[in-house]
């Protein structure tokens, strides 16, 4: 899981310049329900085959918590609504 995760976040940091041309997408499962969190990714990237590592990576920890019947708080990650630039690192923005 950690080489997983690595992979997809190493393609993911990028210099933050315009942030009309970033996304968010929700990734990892907790065990509880929902995602363990948001990263936002560069649109000037291979965004499907980062996607699908993203993907990847959420069923992989699916599996792996319930094979290992691992626990995790209940609580819900609020969404974000927008992705600004912030000293050029992509920085989520909140409600």
């Amino acid at each position: 899981l950690t080489a997983l995760f690595t992979e997809f976040t190493t393609i993911a940091n990028e210099p933050c310049t315009d942030a009309e041309t970033w996304e968010f997408v929700a990734y990892g499962s907790k065990a509880c329900g929902g995602p363990q969190g948001y990263i936002a990714y560069p649109t000037t990237i291979d965004v499907e085959n980062f996607l699908m590592l993203v993907e990847n990576y959420t069923a992989e920890e699916a599996i792996y918590n319930s094979n290992y019947g691992i626990v995790s708080t209940c609580d819900v990650i609020p969404s974000p609504i927008d992705v600004i630039c912030e000293d050029e690192v992509a920085v989520l923005m909140y409600e």
